[in-house]
């Protein structure tokens, strides 16, 4: 009775079967880093592509158009700043803590209100929020309509509410 053997490799089959494993798994490697280089790339560019020719795209700035939606300093100061009493109590409709840095008011603390809406913040919290953004946090008017139109408010339409 003879019994089959498994074929024999010898160690020159093994040592090409691991380069060749080593070599795929490089390559594979390579392939995926390929593509993100390509990804990454597209994105920055902003997936368009650029169809003008050479001395148009010299004439261009290459610096990013940075819009700032918020108010102006003097706009903003021109805003009624109550400081707290004692018995803490804020103009209607005001409730809880500051929405945006959601910490409780204290005595003496200074709050800055927003004229249409009446909502009240910490004046360093609200003064900063209005510097970057044209509305109330809490309701989204925006204040900007009883105060100097801003730069955008002829492209950007504003919060609108109904009293």
């Amino acid at each position: 009775m003879s019994t089959a053997s498994p074929p024999e490799y010898s160690s020159g089959d093994s040592l090409v079967y691991g380069i060749a494993v080593a070599v795929s798994i490089l390559v594979f490697i390579s392939t995926i880093m390929l593509a993100s280089y390509a990804c990454v790339r597209v994105k920055s560019s902003g997936g368009r592509e650029e169809l003008n020719n050479p001395t148009e795209q010299n004439n261009q700035s290459q610096d990013p158009i940075m819009l700032v939606l918020g108010l102006e300093k003097p706009i903003i100061e021109s805003y009624p700043v109550i400081v707290l009493g004692e018995s803490q109590r804020l103009p209607k409709p005001n409730n809880g803590p500051c929405s945006i840095c959601l910490s409780q008011y204290c005595v003496k603390d200074t709050l800055r209100c927003i004229p249409e809406c009446n909502h009240c913040f910490h004046a360093n919290c609200i003064d900063e929020w209005l510097q970057m953004n044209a509305s109330c946090p809490l309701c989204r008017n925006s204040p900007a309509l009883s105060a100097a139109p801003t730069p955008l408010s002829e492209f950007v339409p504003l919060a609108y509410h109904s009293r």
